[in-house]
């Protein structure tokens, strides 16, 4: 008797659920897109897909974490971005598993699927989001000339302040090359470059794209005529273009859609 009680206290984690703590709206997607939506105990702030986690405990922003409403939620898990990993290494002081992921490229994002869903004994369910956004590559529509193409996001509308652009050795880059477009950005090695609007005017793209996230406050008309006013090929050529929905900032299982949107928004 008594080794059959040993044998399921050995078990019984095994198949205890997880209380998963997710630090970034796309590590939360991905966790989702692997089954474990139920098992997510607290995100952060702005996720909002899938809808079941709109409800879910807020433990704060990316880089205004909550040590405090972690533990609350007495995790079992709690999966990162690398640059939160401070934040992650507290946590483990109490005991709590934590895991840190990159979501910079194309190839971090299926690399920490394949992390996350290891992790999670997912694994299969892991390849077919991988294949997905394989698959989105492989068939994005091609164009056949080689336009710049400058994307913008974050304050798309701060025109006078500067915006944010993607710059190199980011996803959005890799997409770009993907459609058979090219980087109007050119200048630095940055992630996420700001441009005021003489930066914006000297290079000079074929094509902006607007990219606003689903709480973003920008009227796409209203922004249009802005950029519409500027001297560059793109407002000339009537090639500015909003993009707005809940995935394209998303660096999830989902920009398998990012991708077939922007290449078909750049056709």
């Amino acid at each position: 008797m008594s080794r059959v009680v040993l044998l399921l206290f050995l078990l019984l984690p095994l198949y205890a659920q997880e209380r998963i703590v997710t630090l970034s709206p796309a590590i939360a997607e991905i966790v989702s897109g692997l089954g474990e939506t139920a098992n997510i105990v607290g995100v952060s702030e702005y996720t909002l897909y899938p809808k079941a986690l709109t409800d879910r405990v807020k433990v704060g922003g990316y880089t205004t974490l909550s040590i405090e409403k972690v533990l609350l939620q007495k995790p079992t898990l709690v999966i990162g971005l690398s640059y939160q990993e401070a934040f992650l290494t507290q946590l483990e002081a109490f005991g709590i598993r934590t895991q840190a992921v990159r979501l910079e490229s194309i190839e971090d994002i299926k690399e920490s699927i394949t992390t996350v869903s290891q992790l999670l004994l997912h694994e299969d369910e892991g390849k077919r989001l991988i294949m997905e956004i394989e698959r989105s590559v492989e068939q994005a529509p091609k164009l056949s000339t080689s336009p710049s193409v400058l994307i913008v996001f974050a304050n798309a509308s701060a025109l006078s302040r500067g915006v944010y652009v993607a710059g190199h050795d980011l996803f959005f880059e890799e997409i770009l090359q993907a459609c058979g477009a090219t980087n109007a950005y050119t200048t630095e090695y940055s992630l996420q470059p700001v441009l005021d609007i003489e930066g914006i005017i000297a290079t000079n793209p074929d094509h902006v794209l607007l990219l606003l996230g689903a709480m973003d406050k920008d009227v796409p008309d209203e922004l249009q005529k802005q950029w519409q006013a500027l001297p560059i090929k793109a407002a000339k050529e009537g090639k500015i273009d909003v993009i707005k929905n809940d995935y394209v900032l998303i660096p999830s299982q989902r920009i398998a859609q990012t991708i077939t949107t922007i290449c078909e928004a750049i056709q």
